[in-house]
């Protein structure tokens, strides 16, 4: 069984007892290669060097929680009376191990999960008669699904615990209790009069609840009049602020700029020191000529002849406000109550990753998801070619270069995470970024998400997951309940639909894995 998919490789016994002295202990080494294993060290050692810290906590972190799930399946199972022969970290070719008792225990080249391989899984593994007693499939219906699911489950603990541990040391934040931060110079919210500290409550009316849905109520609003209920001390107050407008994805996308332009670009003036609206740009663009743009992107000032026509999307702008959030402030919880909030936390991650599977596998979240791979590497064509037909950027008044590698600068599109799966190098990209935001606890509440997920997603009823397993062995037993005798499934039969699952896992995984390097995640702009 793996870590990641419940995959479990077929024995090699002539890798399992080729050399290597006996030790006093029984330990026997098996192609021990000092050198590989210096070398693993080594490329941890230089991820917190060069990296930094948090990617190397991060790393061992996630190498120790795989380690972990598959340290329930072997505790379990050895319990069980099953006979355990090897525990790996990693697949592919064997880096360093040694033989202790009856296992092999080792590192193996690619860091793609973990696996213990426990003799006798299906009817169509070969055992020796004599070790017939010991093998999975002889053992009762309890003992085999505790020892399926020891590995979910101790993922599922693990993450339970990091959220316990954060909620009770850190309080717990409330996602509709936040205040203006910042307020941005010359931004509607600045001549509206928001101050920071400021709460707004109500726009048009509508009581306004988290962060997110307060800015997705503004980015359908650009260039309007808005009424904003806004509480300042003990005082409610109410103003009108004229919404400006900042680019979205789409719209970085459709201009020809040299490198582009990050998301939430502003337009501040199309060449007669006017701001222009979105529809006054639009129609600018559709004309004949050269356009002289002034863009305001990350404080500063850049500006770009763009070579007439451009066409510019409908959905390429979002309403802008000037305002950025102030940092959250955690409220102290109770034991009980930091244990039910991670308890819960459970729920949460479920629901969200059976959402996630839903829109990545549906016929449009495919569709969408080829593009996105497309997408990527067409940029990345573009990137080592010439840029020819795009138009660069000039900064101006002491403005640093332009922010450059859009779409790498660029922060991820909520569209596009909707339906974008990470590998372990997307994981550590996020953690990196998050860790310079709020630094430890980002590191460990992003530990805990990957653990429930990790158990979470195991636990799907189809082989090579271990809740596959689980499906096959409740099925087993119900059959035999009926029937008054043991029966077991031939897995022969149900192959065909494994070697769907695997390609998918392997399509889906090799694809994450090539938009993360190619088109790395970011999410703090």
């Amino acid at each position: 069984m793996t870590g990641l998919a419940g995959l479990q490789p077929p024995p090699v016994a002539s890798e399992a007892d080729d050399g290597g002295p006996n030790g006093d202990d029984g330990t026997r080494l098996v192609r021990s290669n000092p050198l590989r294993l210096l070398l693993v060290v080594a490329a941890l050692v230089a991820l917190g060097v060069f990296l930094g810290w948090p990617v190397f906590v991060l790393v061992v972190a996630l190498i120790l929680s795989i380690f972990l799930h598959e340290v329930g399946h072997f505790v379990v199972a050895r319990r069980s009376g099953m006979l355990v022969t090897e525990f790996f970290i990693g697949m592919g070719p064997r880096i360093w191990s040694f033989r202790r008792g009856e296992v092999e225990y080792g590192l193996k080249a690619f860091p793609l999960g973990a696996y213990v391989r426990i003799i006798g899984m299906s009817n169509l593994e070969e055992v020796d008669p004599e070790d017939e007693d010991r093998t999975y499939r002889s053992k009762n219906y309890p003992r085999r699904l505790a020892t399926v699911l020891a590995g979910p489950a101790v993922n599922i603990a693990i993450g339970v615990v990091l959220f316990f541990g954060l909620f009770a040391l850190a309080g717990v934040n409330d996602p509709d209790d936040w205040s203006v931060g910042r307020v941005v110079e010359g931004g509607a919210a600045e001549a509206a009069g928001l101050e920071p500290g400021d709460q707004v409550v109500a726009v048009n009316g509508e009581p306004v609840g988290s962060w997110d849905a307060f800015t997705g109520q503004l980015d359908n609003l650009a260039g309007q009049q808005v009424e904003l209920q806004v509480q300042r001390g003990g005082e409610t107050l109410t103003v009108t602020a004229a919404l400006g407008w900042a680019l979205t994805a789409a719209g970085v996308e459709a201009l020809p700029t040299s490198p582009q332009l990050p998301v939430g670009s502003r337009v501040l003036s199309d060449g007669d020191q006017s701001e222009p609206s979105y529809a006054e740009f639009t129609e600018l663009l559709a004309g004949t000529g050269v356009a002289t743009i002034d863009f305001e992107s990350g404080g500063g000032l850049y500006r770009a002849e763009l070579p007439l026509p451009v066409e510019m999307p409908s959905e390429g702008a979002r309403g802008f406000l000037g305002v950025s959030r102030a940092g959250e402030t955690a409220q102290p919880v109770s034991v009980v109550g930091a244990a039910g909030e991670a308890v819960g936390m459970v729920g949460e991650v479920a629901g969200s990753m059976f959402d996630f599977l839903g829109r990545l596998f549906s016929p449009s979240g495919l569709v969408r998801y080829g593009q996105l791979i497309v997408g990527a590497a067409s940029d990345d064509s573009a990137s080592t070619s010439s840029t020819d037909g795009r138009v660069p950027l000039q900064p101006l008044e002491g403005s640093p270069p332009p922010p450059s590698g859009a779409p790498a600068a660029q922060v991820t599109s909520e569209e596009e995470a909707e339906i974008r799966p990470l590998s372990l190098i997307g994981i550590v990209q996020v953690g990196d970024q998050l860790s310079g935001v709020s630094g430890i606890e980002s590191i460990v509440f992003l530990l805990a998400m990957v653990n429930i997920f990790l158990g979470l997603v195991n636990l799907l009823p189809l082989l090579p997951f271990d809740g596959g397993h689980a499906t096959v062995a409740t099925y087993e037993a119900i059959r035999g309940a009926i029937a008054r005798r043991p029966y077991r499934v031939d897995v022969s039969k149900l192959m065909p639909v494994t070697y769907v699952v695997v390609f998918i896992l392997l399509g889906v995984g090799l694809s994450a894995m090539y938009l993360d390097i190619v088109d790395p995640v970011r999410i703090v702009p």
